[in-house]
């Protein structure tokens, strides 16, 4: 159940979230810092400054290094407001200041409400300009990680969600583990961590974005005033997107005492720069539906099957199941590819899928956050059309488009198991979408 509430989330970012009206979107260029503008009617003020790179900025030696040194920036104390005094001022007018980090990309982000966005706003540009990462918090907050690392391998999804990464990716920066391993988190010293903002902390690979009831002037001079002697020199660029063919089918499997038994087959998916990249998204959507209906409505097989897919550099589509049948379930997910992949989809399908997309996307203008998030995500990948036109691209998706798209990368699955190995039926996993 935890994975389908990620899952819903996440697909409402990579919906490229509350944003439609492109016009309304001012970019501009400050001092070398490149910024995207969102006016907005609500009493919600929304910044995030990202940082592009994320696990391409690291080797695999220092995981966990981009997760620590961002969270570092509002849980340590800045020069003006030592941690606590931070945290009450936060407290006090209701202000939420974060860092995070993601495979291809970092931020630290701010949200409050209109009336106290001056107050907002200092610490936020306190956390960007001026974290001093002093050596005590430090250490508590890589104690607090180490825990939520060693609490994410009790959780089978989390366990899960990891093999999945590192058993399909193997050799690439998205096979490292975004929030760190035990091991490297501990080995982390203050420097490591001075040391990598001070690589990040860079206008070659920043952008932030400001969403809310602001105006455009008034931004800019706050901007050029906070931001406007940020260090600026030469930086390699993010490696391409590229799309991820799977072809052959591969079964990894861990064995854990559980209730049910957790289960994820990685397909490939075209890459996001791809024109086809919206109808695949489609088809999946159509998929998960399918999946819904014949793997819990009719056969009552589990409680949530899912199929969705990623949009990062390297991206990727899966199907998902919890059952205490793991052969019956898998046969009826790999059949009804089967069936998608070899009778076609249907105009209603397609239709329906449209309408679905849509609502997300409505339901994600709801938020200044999710709003900004999209805007940042979409600048980094090279454009902010892929939010605000996403509608126009999810409208022009054909049915010979999404047959074609789907078909071409629904072949081989890496499965990734956890539960009961001694209920599998190997035959039934190594059965290829054909």
């Amino acid at each position: 159940m935890k994975i389908q509430k990620y899952i819903f989330v996440m697909l409402l970012v990579s919906l490229s979230l509350g944003v439609q009206a492109g016009n309304s979107v001012k970019e501009m260029t400050v001092n070398g810092l490149k910024v995207v503008f969102m006016p907005s009617s609500k009493q919600t003020v929304a910044a995030i400054m990202f940082f592009k790179g994320g696990t391409a900025n690291y080797d695999e030696k220092q995981q966990g290094i981009g997760a620590l040194t961002l969270a570092a920036t509002s849980d340590c104390g800045t020069q003006k407001y030592a941690k606590d005094a931070f945290k009450n001022m936060a407290d006090k007018y209701g202000v939420s200041v974060n860092g995070s980090a993601r495979y291809d990309y970092g931020a630290i982000s701010m949200e409050c409400v209109k009336p106290y966005f001056s107050e907002g706003w200092k610490l936020f540009s306190e956390a960007v300009n001026h974290p001093v990462f002093e050596q005590k918090e430090l250490g508590l907050l890589k104690q607090k990680l180490i825990a939520g690392i060693q609490n994410r391998k009790s959780n089978p999804d989390n366990t899960l969600s990891d093999m999945c990464m590192k058993n399909t990716f193997q050799g690439t920066r998205y096979a490292y583990q975004v929030p760190g391993t035990v091991e490297t988190m501990n080995a982390f010293t203050q420097d490591d961590v001075k040391n990598y903002y001070n690589k990040l902390l860079n206008t070659n690979r920043m952008v932030l974005v400001v969403v809310g009831n602001l105006k455009e002037q008034d931004i800019r001079k706050m901007v050029e005033k906070d931001f406007g002697n940020l260090p600026s020199t030469p930086v390699k660029p993010m490696p391409a997107a590229i799309a991820t063919t799977i072809d052959t089918n591969s079964l990894h499997t861990e064995s854990r005492k559980l209730s049910t038994n957790y289960i994820q087959g990685m397909l490939g998916a075209p890459a996001f720069t791809s024109p086809d990249s919206y109808a695949f998204r489609l088809a999946f959507n159509i998929l998960r539906n399918k999946l819904f209906e014949e793997v819990r409505t009719k056969r009552n097989l589990s409680y949530a099957p899912q199929a969705f897919s990623s949009t990062g550099f390297i991206p990727y589509s899966a199907v998902y199941v919890t059952t205490t049948k793991p052969n019956e379930a898998v046969t009826v997910m790999v059949n009804e590819m089967d069936t998608l992949k070899n009778d076609g989809f249907t105009d209603v399908d397609l239709r329906n899928s449209k309408s679905e997309y849509t609502t997300y996307y409505f339901m994600g203008k709801q938020s200044t956050y999710n709003t900004a998030y999209s805007l940042g995500v979409a600048k980094i990948k090279g454009s902010i059309d892929m939010t605000t036109h996403f509608i126009d691209h999810i409208d022009a998706v054909t049915l010979p488009q999404m047959q074609k798209i789907f078909t071409e990368y629904v072949n081989g699955i890496n499965w990734n198991y956890l539960g009961d190995e001694s209920v599998i039926d190997k035959d039934v996993f190594n059965r290829k979408v054909e």
